[in-house]
């Protein structure tokens, strides 16, 4: 498991996990997403620019913490995106979800992945 750089921010760098099969669900869930709704990718993608150029966003209807260390991006239109921290201003972009989808499934996945990339050790 190794991570990409996505977006180069000041405050933060937003990274996608890579799984070992060279699959990243996040960036996956982020095209499927551009071509069934424009307007969902767009602000999923303005949230984590801004989250990158000026920090944490402070709004929790757009960005919040969800349990431990596992936070998510949302759309207006419902769309969500998981991510969590590591050190040195790096945001970890694991997995997305449309809304309807049982989330709790998605929220172990990307603890999963959390889990996993931190037991293997970082590799950009």
């Amino acid at each position: 498991m190794k991570i990409e750089l996505q977006y180069r921010g000041q405050k933060f760098n937003i990274y996608a996990i890579i799984n070992d099969d060279g699959r990243c669900p996040s960036i996956d869930f982020l095209e499927q997403v551009k071509q069934n709704d424009p307007a969902s990718h767009k602000s999923l993608v303005n949230l984590y620019t801004r989250h990158a150029d000026h920090g944490p966003i402070k709004n929790i209807r757009k960005s919040r913490l969800l349990r431990g260390n596992l936070l998510e991006f949302k759309s207006r239109q419902g769309d969500r995106i998981l991510y969590f921290y590591l050190p040195a201003g790096k945001t970890i972009l694991t997995n997305g979800f449309h809304k309807g989808v049982p989330a709790e499934t998605e929220y172990r996945k990307a603890e999963r992945m959390r889990e996993q990339f931190l037991r293997e050790g970082e590799n950009v």
